[in-house]
């Protein structure tokens, strides 16, 4: 197969999986996904008229037809005609790992709306931008119900050194210069449940070692000890508002003094300061005038 033909098979295949997601998801006029895309992707006249033909096809034509594209994503069946180093794109099992493993890190510093400008974006799914697939990677994870796409649009990218390396696509208007613009696809997305529990580590206790964002957080012998092992047992106790007589009850002591409730109360709050000292995070602990709990915004998901 020549380059040429490798290349446009390639953007063939991803326009037809964009197009076919917009079909089924998007709000937009059919025709006019069909020709945005078309266009995006310069597709040729063979490839425009059989895009055009998805408009006659039936919804459940286009999931079936949808699933498929997917699937062959997934698997990288589309990829096995690619000869050309310069085309063969990262695997979809790599990206989505990349993803797992850097979205937390990147929503703190970005916010949930990804434009793919090579220098901030990129490494959310590999390390090479040219052989990164950002849109076909994003629809695959929604498949895997690990995301949602709020919005997929194109946008402009942030000025960059004017390093042309045939993969960027400079937008029409752009001169030659030292910097220069280039058109980026931009989706904001939402996590799922699923994801969110990928990418939380086990809130957990074993006997002086609190598990938490990663962290292995020393506990000392005794209140503070004692206060673990009641409130992070399992998963029922994580959830459970604890009362401060429960707490001493469980303890098995015999804590007559109307004092006793501060024992609870300062190994509660020698916790929260050990935890942030670790992650910077000072609320695990929910500790009231009665009772105290684990915060549930740092719970998992249910399942």
């Amino acid at each position: 197969m020549k380059i040429d033909d490798e290349y446009k098979n390639q953007m063939a295949f991803s326009a037809r999986l964009i197009i076919l997601r917009q079909l089924l998801l998007s709000q937009e006029k059919p025709s006019e996904i069909i020709k945005r895309y078309s266009d995006t992707y310069s597709l040729s006249d063979k490839d425009s008229k059989e895009a055009q033909s998805l408009l006659v096809k039936s919804k459940d034509e286009l999931i079936k037809l949808f699933n498929q594209s997917v699937d062959d994503f997934i698997s990288g069946k589309y990829l096995r005609e690619i000869q050309n180093p310069d085309f063969i794109k990262y695997s979809y099992e790599y990206q989505k790992n990349n993803f797992i493993n850097e979205i937390a890190n990147y929503i703190k510093r970005y916010g949930l709306k990804i434009p793919l400008h090579s220098e901030h974006d990129a490494p959310l799914f590999g390390e090479n931008p040219a052989k990164i697939n950002f849109v076909e990677t994003l629809i695959a994870l929604e498949f895997e119900d690990l995301i949602s796409i709020v919005i997929l649009q194109e946008g402009v990218s942030k000025p960059h050194e004017n390093t042309y390396q045939g993969w960027e696509i400079p937008s029409l208007s752009q001169s030659r210069s030292d910097f220069i613009t280039f058109q980026v696809p931009i989706a904001t997305i939402k996590l799922k449940k699923k994801l969110i529990n990928l990418i939380e580590p086990n809130l957990s206790y074993e006997s002086f070692r609190l598990s938490f964002k990663g962290k292995e957080i020393p506990i000392p012998e005794g209140d503070q000890d004692a206060l673990c092992k009641v409130i992070f047992k399992d998963k029922k106790s994580m959830l459970k508002h604890w009362s401060y007589d429960e707490v001493l009850e469980a303890w098995g002591g015999n804590y007559e003094d109307k004092d006793a409730w501060r024992k609870v109360y300062n190994a509660g709050r020698e916790i929260n300061k050990k935890v942030a000292l670790s992650t910077t995070i000072d609320d695990l602990l929910g500790i009231k005038t009665k009772t105290t709990y684990v915060n549930p915004k740092y719970l998992p998901l249910p399942d």
